[in-house]
């Protein structure tokens, strides 16, 4: 699964981590804000407010004569130090002043609001301008506000040129047209909330027909210009097309929270047209779509995810269509397993497969079994997910490439033969591994998708890492990065930041590799997910333990087995018994680390994790042998070693071997 990120998620990632460069970023935020960043290089500068002679001195300025010693003393009180209020309630008393000297007895508005409104009240000749201009937008165009307000050029230019004067909007220089802006969006919002209801609406009518006319070309290239404003004069059909649009063209162009938003103006409109043509299809087509941006925005373990989903379910369940019923299935299945929660899943596949199996066409039942054969995985119930997942390319194998679905960001092939060439690895089939590795290399089409390239490079560094290649593995790893970094696929990067780390470490950088498993397991870990984590978690800890960092792996596990508390989550169970194990030894406790050893092997045995269990079982040959007990776990080593049909030179096969010539040493 890949999910691309924002610029914001990035800089949130730098500024947690610190960044290597020097770089000076400023983020203002309210005081409500409560930063969720620790670091020595971060400083937090509070904005007071004006001080008393602060704001006298910005008042004596604003105001045009002198004021009275009294109203001055009530302006510096009631406008708190807010510059905003402070230079909008001058300005006001200034107007009313103006027109004749209300000495001290002036009611001055308690609140930056009445202020603005009473500054508008003084604007009624030209009220209805500048009402279309704030409906218009926070930056409007003169030919526009002309159209809508159906009033002569000449008058809405003194309008514009009053309310410049007045200091409520300003020109802005544009080579196309003339531009206005306000100039606070309080002042938008103002003169917008002095409209009734069915005049708003009236406006909004207008503004979209004089959108449509003046500026079409604007409106084709962003859609959610004319959305907002159909949607807002009570054109819901027409509004949801251009919201759907925009959502599809801000995906396109991986503007992930302006796509949510687009999609959630579409599913709004769609409710207010109810049933009208086919509601309950429109409906669940939509909650996919807003799904699919918010696995990019906000992650797969998102409530808002799990709510738009479940919504686009039970939609699709009020349609007779089998396929839009699997669609939302497939879609689901990110969520289930971000949320540690695979038997639930696979209850709804199930269900899914036994209720309309004979009425999908083979790509998507394809899609079904794929999805429950990485359900079975996750659970650590690598029998059923071999099985699962040969059934899924068998049934692809009937679909014309054409015709294939999308899975986990690629062709539904590359991804289920990613994920069962993985379970034949950890299930021991090293031979039948590699020669699917290699299959799927040499097939592979590298055209025009670069995430299909990042999937194919992936492989490749599997296969590298599996023969101790690695070399070769730096190489691929290196251009997942490039490639990723290139096009903005954070998930699948945290995978070749992993690889590239691991490679370095085998090739003397043990430091700088721990660096990089480490900032991929973060990359990961920002996701909130539970799938995957405890597998990369198991990769820096064993880098970490290379290194003589035991406490630091120690308090890794921790944090992994916190985040699987409560879930099925249990892929890499028995490699987080190793590791403890390991880390018994590292503090001298063999009587522990041999128990831990011993229970990661029964748990591998009872996953058919035999990859895992060779690991656990050379961990403990080498315990016992400390211990003195060289030919216990020598006999079982070997044993374990002999059982693999293979001539292939297998990394965890030769460590296996090593470790026997070392216990053999210590007999001697």
């Amino acid at each position: 699964m890949d999910r691309s990120f924002d610029g914001r998620t990035r800089w949130s990632t730098a500024l947690r981590h610190g960044v290597p460069a020097a770089l000076l970023v400023l983020i203002s935020a309210r005081p409500e804000f409560r930063t969720p960043w620790s670091s020595s290089s971060l400083a937090i500068l509070p904005l007071a407010k004006l001080s008393y002679r602060e704001t006298e001195a910005m008042i004596r300025d604003i105001a045009s004569r002198e004021l009275p010693e009294a109203m001055l003393a009530q302006l510096i009180a009631k406008t708190d130090g807010v510059p905003l209020f402070v230079e909008e309630l001058t300005k006001s008393i200034a107007e009313n002043r103006s027109h004749g000297d209300f000495g001290t007895t002036f009611e001055i508005p308690a609140t930056l609001q009445a202020t603005l409104l009473t500054r508008l009240d003084r604007l009624a000749p030209i009220r209805q301008i500048i009402q279309t201009a704030a409906l218009l937008g926070r930056l409007f165009d003169a030919d526009l506000l002309t159209k809508v307000t159906q009033r002569d050029a000449d008058t809405v230019e003194r309008a514009l040129r009053d309310l410049t004067e007045v200091g409520l909007i300003y020109p802005r220089r544009d080579r196309d047209r003339e531009s206005y802006e306000f100039k606070h969006a309080l002042i938008q919002d103002a003169a917008i909330g002095t409209l009734l209801r069915n005049q708003r609406a009236e406006l909004h009518r207008r503004i979209g027909a004089a959108l449509a006319e003046l500026r079409a070309e604007a409106v084709d290239r962003n859609p959610e210009l004319l959305a907002h404003h159909l949607q807002e004069g009570g054109d819901f059909a027409g509004a949801l097309d251009h919201w759907q649009r925009a959502g599809n063209a801000a995906l396109a162009r991986a503007a992930t929270q302006e796509a949510v938003s687009h999609f959630g103006g579409a599913i709004a409109c769609s409710r207010r047209l109810d049933q009208v043509s086919g509601g309950a299809e429109r409906m669940s087509r939509l909650h996919l779509s807003m799904a699919n941006a918010l696995m990019q925005a906000e992650g797969y373990r998102s409530d808002r995810l799990g709510n738009t989903l479940e919504d686009a379910r039970l939609a699709a369940a009020d349609t007779p269509l089998v396929e839009l019923q699997c669609d939302v299935a497939l879609s689901l299945a990110a969520y289930f397993y971000a949320t540690g929660r695979n038997r639930d899943y696979l209850t709804l596949v199930e269900e899914q497969l036994a209720s309309c199996s004979d009425r999908l066409q083979p790509a998507y039942l394809a899609g079904l079994w794929a999805t429950k054969g990485i359900a079975h995985s996750n659970r650590g119930e690598l029998p059923l997910a071999a099985e699962a997942l040969r059934k899924a390319l068998d049934l692809i194998d009937q679909v014309d490439p054409a015709h294939r679905i999308s899975f986990a960001g690629a062709d539904q092939r590359v991804s289920a033969q990613e994920y069962f060439t993985e379970t034949l690895t950890l299930m021991g089939f090293f031979d039948a591994a590699v020669e699917t590795k290699k299959q799927v290399i040499r097939s592979f089409d590298q055209s025009d998708r670069p995430f299909e390239l990042a999937w194919h490079h992936l492989t490749q560094c599997e296969l590298c890492a599996l023969l101790g290649q690695h070399e070769e593995l730096l190489e691929h790893a290196t251009k997942i990065v490039a490639i990723c970094e290139r096009h903005g696929y954070m998930a699948r990067r945290s995978s070749g930041i992993r690889w590239r780390g691991y490679a370095r470490s085998h090739l003397g950088e043990l430091d700088g590799g721990i660096e990089d498993v480490r900032e991929s397991m973060l990359l990961w870990r920002g996701q909130g997910v539970v799938f995957h984590t405890t597998e990369k978690a198991c990769a820096l800890c064993d880098l970490l333990m290379r290194a003589g960092r035991i406490e630091e792996a120690s308090r890794i596990l921790d944090d992994v087995d916190a985040l699987a508390f409560g879930t099925d989550e249990a892929s890499h169970q028995a490699e987080c018994i190793r590791l403890r194990g390991q880390i018994a030894a590292g503090r001298n406790d063999l009587t522990g680390a041999v128990h831990l050893f011993e229970k990661a092997i029964a748990t591998s045995k009872r996953q058919g994790a035999r990859l895992f269990e060779l690991r656990a079982s050379t961990q403990l040959t080498l315990a016992l042998a400390w211990q003195g007990r060289v030919r216990d776990g020598g006999t079982r080593l070997r044993t374990l070693i002999d059982s693999f049909e293979t001539k292939l030179p297998i990394v965890d096969l030769v460590n296996a071997r090593e470790a026997l010539e070392r216990c053999s040493n210590y007999s001697g």
